[in-house]
């Protein structure tokens, strides 16, 4: 399995919650133990979506990974749902929000659900270009419910290699104009609540593998 984080301030909680251990390579790599996992390679793709592909696309194919799984932040990109900061969603499907295809979005890649089925499904719409506008956020929400910058490329590269890609978000900012304050302000309890939610999802995929 690749677990791919933007930032060690998204990671650090869950790498110090797994005991994780440093692995050399082009871009920061760390190890669980296989009382955790048997062969998880965490990786910190740095922000954006070619971080995100590039760093995905290492995985799969120096470490022969055959499960991509992002976790990290979202913005909420729409108060129709009943969800505030902290809590922690499902990644249903993911699409990049500013890509153009002579005046057709990309498609969506659906994600595996067998992952954080516990957890409330959401749409999520990828972009390089932060969500804190109003015009931008409206846009956006009609393509889905959370956004943030690495979680399409993740899937998309998932795709191409034919491999599952699950995916854990948790919940930031509502992306508007005070959202780098919200971003800054959270980072660290929605980090560290959401290693815990990934912590338990490791845990209960392991039972349901054993015989």
């Amino acid at each position: 399995m690749g677990l791919l984080y933007a930032t060690r301030q998204e990671a650090d909680p869950f790498l110090a919650l797994s005991a994780a251990t440093p692995l050399a390579g082009p871009l920061p790599l760390f190890r669980l133990p296989e009382m955790i996992h048997p062969s998880c390679v965490v990786a910190v793709s740095g922000m954006g979506k070619v971080a995100a592909a590039l760093a995905a696309a290492h995985l799969v194919q120096k470490h022969r990974v055959t499960l991509l799984l992002s976790a990290g932040l979202c913005g909420r990109l729409t108060a129709d749902k009943n969800w505030t900061i902290g809590d922690r969603l499902r990644i249903e499907s993911a699409v990049e929000g500013d890509c153009d295809r002579f005046g057709s979005p990309e498609a969506a890649v659906t994600c595996d659900l067998n992952w954080f089925s516990d957890l409330k499904a959401a749409r999520l719409v990828t972009c390089d270009r932060p969500v804190f506008e109003a015009d931008w956020r409206r846009q956006l929400a009609g393509l889905g419910e959370v956004a943030d910058m690495e979680g399409a490329a993740v899937a998309r590269t998932a795709l191409f290699y034919g491999i599952p890609c699950a995916m854990v978000k948790g919940i930031s900012d509502c992306a508007d104009t005070n959202g780098r304050q919200d971003i800054a302000r959270n980072l660290a309890a929605v980090s560290e609540n959401t290693a815990a939610t990934l912590m338990l999802e490791l845990k209960r995929q392991a039972n349901k593998e054993r015989p």
